[in-house]
């Protein structure tokens, strides 16, 4: 899949890594066979574990790529009408929606997102859809730390992952409720005792400049120990103020975890590395060919996507740190990698994942012919038989 450069059919799949035999199995079992995705995903995120301690999970909803070019990709919906007046109507909307979810991998100020799982949500019901394939997928994954947008400030969502033993990392919307914590004197001294006190008013707050991680600026930050309706739980609430200009007012940038012994900078800098995801989608859509798969079912769709993911997942692993101490030669250095592709006017900090498809398609590209061991036993067969019946 990784080295497939045309379009994704079972065809171009199969082509792509000079196979010895002309039996596409391996191809049609991925694409149509019986495997359970969940195993996979499991042995995945195990794998992933090893080289990434410190790794916590990001969450959220992705639409296919729609690129207007090509006839064919993820971007079709079933039993919808595309030609109107001579003009194809796929390219006017955005396609399937997507669950995903990813692992943030740390080490030290290196980053890096490596995409484990999607579920294909359905167009019809969207919310209910959403909510099944989260509770699914939180169930078999080890225990950790997820952050979401702040389109997930659902009590439902935060009360399954709770339950499996998770903790949140989530934006607050700008009119999200917090509250303090009922003081001794606020409790009713018969009856239920109060779960929320006085209302918070984070403009108000003593903001302390603060150094963080990632950040070339000080911070204007405050935080609190606080109670919201949308968490069965305390949550520390951590506000970075912003001022664009003196004549402007301020703006406030809330987010809030159920993690308590996170620090201040570390709750900050895990929200600002969140926008990875974003950008990680966009390069496996591009590169790996969220548009160029041909393919019908609902499962063809999950399954071809899901692949996607694990190969970009171990694409990016080869230039992990922690696997290139492991595998010292497994893979060059980024200036040697530049130098063999000629690339003298881009100078990246660290491999992206589209330099590693390009550096592993060129490895393919410059291969030099040979006859395959098939082709030559082939060969050979043909040869004997000729001559047995020519003596």
């Amino acid at each position: 899949m990784i080295l497939c450069e045309g379009r994704h059919t079972v065809t171009g799949i199969y082509l792509a890594g000079q196979p010895s035999s002309r039996y596409w199995s391996l191809v049609k079992f991925l694409s149509r066979g019986r495997w359970d995705e969940t195993q996979v995903i499991q042995r995945l995120i195990g794998l992933l574990i090893e080289y990434l301690p410190d790794g916590v999970y990001i969450y959220d909803h992705t639409h296919a790529i729609k690129t207007g070019k090509k006839p064919f990709g993820l971007h079709f919906f079933h039993n919808h009408r595309y030609q109107k007046r001579n003009t194809n109507q796929s390219k006017f909307h955005w396609g399937h929606q997507f669950a995903g979810l990813g692992i943030l991998g740390l080490d030290g100020l290196v980053s890096r997102l490596f995409p484990v799982w999607v579920r294909l949500l359905d167009p019809e019901a969207v919310g209910a859809s959403a909510l099944a394939a989260f509770e699914s997928i939180v169930s078999v994954i080890p225990a950790g730390l997820i952050i979401f947008d702040r389109g997930f400030n659902n009590r439902k969502y935060f009360k399954a992952l709770l339950e499996q033993g998770h903790q949140l990392l989530c934006r607050a919307r700008k009119n999200a409720a917090f509250f303090y914590l009922p003081l001794p004197s606020e409790q009713p001294k018969r009856g239920r005792k109060r779960i929320y006190g006085r209302r918070i008013h984070f403009q108000h707050w003593t903001y302390i400049q603060t150094k963080v991680p990632g950040f070339e600026h000080l911070l204007s930050v405050a935080h609190q120990i606080v109670r919201t309706r949308m968490c069965p739980q305390p949550v520390h609430l951590v506000v970075v103020r912003t001022r664009p200009k003196p004549s402007k007012p301020y703006r406030y940038f809330p987010v809030y975890t159920t993690d308590l012994t996170l620090s201040v900078e570390t709750i900050v800098r895990y929200y600002k590395l969140r926008w990875g995801f974003e950008t990680n989608m966009r390069d496996t859509k591009e590169e790996l060919g969220f548009d160029q798969y041909q393919v019908h079912s609902q499962r063809s769709i999950e399954r071809s996507v899901l692949l996607s993911f694990v190969a970009a997942s171990l694409t990016q692993l080869v230039a992990w740190p922690a696997f290139e101490q492991t595998y010292t030669k497994t893979f060059p250095s980024l200036e040697q990698g530049l130098a063999q592709m000629g690339i003298h006017w881009y100078h990246p900090s660290r491999w992206t994942l589209g330099l590693l498809l390009r550096y592993l398609r060129r490895q393919k590209r410059h291969q030099p012919f040979s006859v395959s061991n098939e082709d030559e036993q082939n060969h050979k067969k043909k040869e004997n038989r000729y001559a047995m019946a020519a003596g």
